[in-house]
């Protein structure tokens, strides 16, 4: 079973042979459409079966060659006895290094070759015949049955005379008689080696269309494919210009795709007609030998570990150089070169792969499927060379089906590397997203508890700022409120000393004045602590619910003796009106009874303090479903309307009846207490000779629920 690793390059191997099986199936197809070659001996190729012609015949075997002539088929017909002093060559083949009176051929010069086939019986002169000639070194003239059916160049005796083109070439006749005579005049002043490199092909018209179709096709399908990865990868690299790999690639694709168009078909001509031969020659050899940098350099950049620098410049130099020598030198000189260009590719092939077996034993991605299509590859290149020196029976293209395979499991690997760069982006991203998820969460987690320290941090320095404006009050008071008894305290004192006083009666009063003003003053510091307290918020509060009437009660029963005892009335009313009118009970209210006790009695003593004997003090407690409020009445000497907004301001003091004193801090105190209740208090009514009433309302407790 294959691991999660593995399975992807397991589907480019399947995917790659799978494409490598079409190609070799449809080269396969193209080949076999021709059919078998037939053989020709002396020049005489005899056909006996009419089916050859629907299938089509490579015209191969031996031919007549005339070496130094150019003969027409009027030359044969008009020779009696027969024309003599041909000799016998196998066709396709070249002339270069062929044996003669003279010494060998050399690969320049010009010749006839001459063959006459014998149709299959019963041949309608009224069929279709056609004839496919393939590119030639470097130019000719072909006739059938006597007729010029085709041609390329223009062939003459001399480099001056002749011109050079290669491409292929159909023509299209009608059979005279039983017997084809084939007149083919070559002429060669471009190319090191002249000749006849690849069968003619003959045969019904429709039978030679579809070979010809199937070819044509063939080579679009290899440019086409190449264009279109060669496009992709430089889009790739576009897109991503630090992948070097990518552009090389990119480069090497569409180059190569340049030189099939020269190779095979020859579609350049077909594009460009009047193409010059030489500069076909040398757009094919400089493609083969520019294409070596490139590939060399999408080795180098694709795995940079396992490649030096040093033989990468080497290998990228050196075809560089042959390029240059290629450009230089006429094609007659560079064609004989060719020898020194294998040489280069295969010493830069040995290198590629010595770096894909490296990258393949350090387990690089994809290395060893690289490795696998590189080999293939360069297997093809050397059946293109061994086919270059004769030494094999193949198209001059078959490194182009090795380069198809090589492309496809280049981009196949290509689209799981990506494939997986996408993954990773996904997971990464995931991550990220939850690391930036955490983050925010910490983030506001930590912004609250900032916040919250924050909070107390401001807490704290109110706190603190109250304490110290508590603390400079609470001096501040000492020294203003201490100050008068002290000195009235002095004052006694040094008359006392000075024998002012001189009887024990005198002495004793004044000794009494001298208490009570010291009791007057510990009263007064310790309402000037609390004071500094309750507004320090340094007092701690005893809440604790209690019903509405239970506490009216409570505060009322407390000052009942005192007000008796001073000759004042004193009454309570106890009520609901509003929302608790209906209610069978009282509600109940957050209470600190002992600070209320405390609030209640600076209320009640204070209203004592203006009044005479016979007064009174009505005291209302009333209770509507939202707050108590608890009013105190008197009929004594009331505040003065100028002194109203003072009353609850320290060291307020009004005029108090005889014999009583008024303290400036109760009502200052009482106002800090209520309002620590959440209540609030107020002089309600006020007038001169009249009364005061003030009241103090407390929030009613919610009810809980259940």
């Amino acid at each position: 079973m294959f691991s999660r690793t593995l399975w992807p390059y397991g589907a480019v191997l399947i995917i790659s042979m799978g494409l490598l099986g079409l190609v070799l199936a449809g080269g396969l197809a193209m080949l076999q459409q021709a059919g078998p070659p037939a053989a020709a001996r002396q020049g005489v190729l005899t056909l006996d079966d009419p089916q050859e012609l629907s299938r089509g015949v490579l015209l191969e075997g031996e031919w007549e060659m005339y070496w130094g002539e150019l003969l027409t088929p009027d030359d044969f017909a008009a020779a009696a006895p027969p024309r003599q002093g041909g000799r016998s060559v196998v066709l396709p083949g070249t002339w270069t290094g062929l044996p003669s009176p003279e010494g060998k051929l050399p690969g320049l010069g010009y010749a006839t070759y001459r063959l006459r086939v014998q149709l299959p019986p019963g041949t309608d002169d009224r069929m279709l015949l056609a004839v496919r000639i393939p590119p030639v070194n470097s130019a000719y003239r072909l006739w059938v049955g006597g007729t010029q059916v085709a041609s390329a160049g223009t062939v003459g005796t001399s480099r001056e005379t002749s011109v050079s083109q290669y491409t292929k070439a159909m023509a299209v006749f009608h059979p005279r008689n039983a017997e084809l005579d084939m007149v083919l005049q070559i002429a060669n002043f471009s190319h090191a080696k002249g000749g006849l490199r690849q069968p003619i092909e003959l045969g019904e018209m429709s039978a030679v269309h579809r070979s010809e179709d199937l070819a044509v096709g063939f080579d679009a399908l290899l440019i086409g494919s190449l264009l279109i990865m060669g496009l992709y990868h430089l889009g790739l690299f576009t897109a991503r210009r630090q992948s070097w790999s990518m552009f090389y690639f990119g480069m090497f694709c569409l180059l190569f795709s340049l030189r099939i168009t020269l190779l095979g078909e020859v579609l350049l001509v077909k594009l460009f007609p009047g193409l010059d031969g030489e500069l076909q020659l040398t757009l094919e050899y400089l493609t083969a030998a520019l294409s070596l940098p490139l590939f060399t350099r999408f080795f180098s950049n694709s795995f940079p570990q396992e490649s030096s620098e040093r033989h990468t410049r080497l290998f990228t130099l050196l075809p560089g150089a042959y390029a240059v020598l290629v450009i230089a030198l006429p094609s007659v000189m560079f064609t004989g070169t060719l020898i020194v260009l294998q040489l280069i590719i295969t010493v830069c092939a040995m290198y590629i792969i010595f770096i894909a077996a490296r990258a393949a034993r350090r387990r690089r991605t994809g290395a060893r499927f690289l490795l696998a299509s590189c080999l293939l590859f360069f297997a093809t290149v050397i059946s293109d060379m061994l086919y270059a020196h004769e030494l094999a029976v193949s198209r001059d293209t078959l490194s182009a089906f090795g380069l198809l395979f090589f492309v496809f499991s280049q981009s196949v690997l290509l689209s799981v590397k990506l494939s997986r760069t996408y993954v990773q982006e996904e997971q990464l991203t995931a991550a990220l997203t939850a690391l930036n998820s955490g983050l925010h969460s910490k983030v506001l987690e930590r912004s609250a508890e900032l916040e919250a320290a924050n909070g107390e941090l401001v807490r704290k320095n109110e706190e603190l700022s109250r304490l110290e404006s508590s603390r400079s009050r609470l001096l501040s008071n000492i020294s203003h409120d201490l100050g008068t008894p002290l000195t009235t305290i002095r004052c006694y004192l040094e008359a006392i000393m000075d024998g002012m006083v001189e009887t024990d009666e005198e002495r004793e009063r004044y000794v009494r004045l001298i208490h009570g003003k010291v009791l007057g003053m510990d009263r007064l510091i310790e309402d000037l602590f609390q004071l500094s307290q309750l507004e320090a918020g340094r007092v701690v509060f005893k809440f604790r619910p209690i019903p509405v009437d239970r506490l009216a009660g409570l505060l009322f029963g407390r000052y009942e003796l005192d007000t008796r005892n001073s000759g004042i009335g004193y009454d309570l009313t106890v009520d609901r009106m509003g929302e608790a009118a209906g209610r069978a009970e009282y509600a109940e209210v957050e209470a600190d009874l002992e600070r209320l006790h405390q609030v209640f009695g600076n209320l009640i003593f204070n209203a004592m303090s203006f009044m005479r004997r016979g007064g009174r003090i009505e005291v209302s407690v009333t209770e509507d479903g939202r707050e108590m409020r608890c009013s105190v009445r008197d009929n004594g000497r009331g505040i003065e309307p100028k002194d109203l907004p003072y009353v609850f301001e320290r060291y307020y003091s009004g005029r108090a009846s005889p014999g009583k004193t008024s303290g400036g801090l109760g009502l200052s105190i009482s106002k800090e207490i209520v309002e620590a209740h959440g209540g609030r208090i107020w002089i309600e009514w006020s007038e001169p000779g009249e009364g005061t009433l003030i009241v103090f309302a407390l929030p009613i407790r919610e009810p809980v629920s259940e």
